[in-house]
């Protein structure tokens, strides 16, 4: 027992007590400062506070009687902001460590499945052998033959059979010319514009994933003092966002840190433009089946600009984002009801799940399409407003731990974090100007990737995308847009 007592003794003795909140300050402190979201003035003042309560404290403890009440009460004080330092400096670290995730974006990920009527009795690899898989080995050749090696492996004695399109490929597989076909899931939602219910009457009986590394294409600036543009892709998946998949949300977010204006200028998904990839016509959409710099060069090339990052979202990182926000307010232009959910005109305080519901209402708002790109701007203005409050301070560890894994970007983390700092130093209020592009409908045959289907495409209305031009280059010259 009195060894005991001489461990427990030795243990609580003030200097032990004192030096472990003094190294726990330290780390605390240096965490704080490798984050680096805070100002300077900001951070300096944190860290002398910390440092005086570390001094104010050994100076309490200095006596030489252990058992005084004021040394009692000091130790107890030293333990409890240990606790309190320690938690605080784990949460900075890992918010530090999620920052560098979200900003190291350098892949897109190919996912291969093999797919089979949902009524048929195969139910994995093994059981095709010696049945007909039909593959389109036209696009995506490298890693399309690394797939198929993979598929070799787990299964040698199939039949393959080469198909001209992924249209046919569906038709071979409902009229059972095959037993299964083997594509790029990014390719399953074209395959959808000619059978809605493709995903319901179908199953995936195996599937691999390959990487493909990007190298960095952003052109970077000095983001506190230069204007810049940054290229939102919503990708139309839930899960990781490196998956390749259709563009669905198209923004272009010009952004002049000097005179505090913020320019969004939506791009309707089905617009018909060039794809840099193919070099033909298609919908802006299509683009995403290429990867994430297909689609921005596609529109660098139609729009005439640079565009410096890009930031890729999946309709999952929205609701987590809001949600760690702590909920967003977003005005609706009108009263309207979508599932379960019923949004009345003027503001709406919503969580993730209903912001996401008001993102991807189609067919119950005014103008369609164009509504639903209107709401799309509202939602991201909700959250960028939240973002620039005070309210990021005590939400920012819990709101890059919401996204991890589903948002990326290819802006570092230190420009990042010297936006932060940068709001955070003079709370200026931002212009947030929305601004959409227009045109008509129209049902064409001789898209790029499924040039014997006529499906739906919108018409750029050239007066439409000649102003919306001029308006983003009124940003960057620092001029104002109404």
């Amino acid at each position: 027992m009195q060894v005991l007592k001489n461990i427990l003794n030795k243990v609580t003795h003030k200097f032990v007590i004192s030096g472990l909140l003094l190294g726990i300050s330290l780390y605390l402190i240096i965490s704080l400062l490798l984050l680096g979201v805070l100002p300077v003035l900001y951070a300096s003042i944190v860290i002398i506070i910390i440092l005086c309560i570390n001094v104010s404290l050994f100076f309490m403890m200095k006596t030489d009687n252990e058992k005084s009440v004021r040394v009692i009460v000091s130790k107890v004080i030293c333990v409890v902001l240990s606790i309190i330092m320690l938690i605080g400096g784990i949460y900075l670290n890992k918010g530090n460590k999620t920052l560098e995730s979200i900003t190291s974006a350098d892949k897109d990920t190919y996912t291969y499945s093999l797919i089979v009527l949902k009524d048929s009795h195969l139910n994995s690899i093994k059981d095709m052998k010696n049945k007909k898989i039909a593959m389109n080995v036209k696009e995506d050749i490298q890693y399309f033959t690394k797939a198929l090696t993979f598929l070799k492996e787990n299964s040698k004695d199939f039949q393959s059979e080469e198909i001209n399109d992924f249209h046919q490929s569906a038709n071979y597989l409902y009229q059972k010319k095959c037993d299964g076909i083997f594509i790029n899931e990014a390719y399953r939602t074209i395959i959808e514009e000619n059978y809605p219910h493709f995903t319901e009457e179908t199953k995936v009986i195996w599937s691999c994933s390959i990487d493909k590394k990007i190298e960095d294409f952003s052109k970077n600036v000095d983001v506190t003092n230069k204007p810049f543009v940054i290229y939102i892709s919503g990708i139309d998946t839930f899960g990781n966002v490196s998956t390749v998949s259709r563009s669905d949300v198209n923004m272009i977010v010009t952004i002049n840190p000097v005179t505090k204006q913020i320019l969004m200028t939506s791009i309707p998904r089905d617009y018909y433009v060039t794809l840099a990839n193919k070099g033909k016509k298609d919908k802006l959409t299509h683009s995403g089946l290429a990867g994430i710099e297909n689609t921005v060069k596609t529109v660098e090339n139609f729009m005439d600009i640079d565009i410096n990052y890009y930031a890729r979202v999946n309709f999952t990182s929205l609701i987590e984002m809001v949600d760690a926000l702590g909920g967003i307010e977003v005005e609706s232009i009108e009263d309207f009801t979508i599932g379960q959910y019923h949004y009345v005109k003027g503001i709406n305080q919503l969580n993730g799940d209903q912001a996401l519901y008001f993102a991807r209402a189609r067919y119950t708002v005014t103008g369609g399409d164009n509504g639903r790109v209107a709401n799309q701007q509202r939602v991201l203005t909700g959250m960028l407003k939240k973002m620039m409050s005070p309210v990021i301070l005590t939400n920012y560890t819990s709101v890059l731990d919401s996204i991890e894994g589903c948002f990326e970007t290819n802006m570092s983390a230190d420009e990042i974090t010297s936006l932060i700092q940068m709001q955070l130093s003079d709370m200026s209020s931002w212009n947030i100007v929305h601004k959409q592009m227009s045109g008509h409908g129209q049902k064409l045959t001789g898209g790029a990737y499924m040039p014997q289907s006529k499906l739906y495409y919108m018409i750029p209305n050239e007066k439409s995308v000649q102003e919306n031009k001029l308006y983003i280059q009124k940003v960057l010259k620092g001029e104002k847009n109404n």
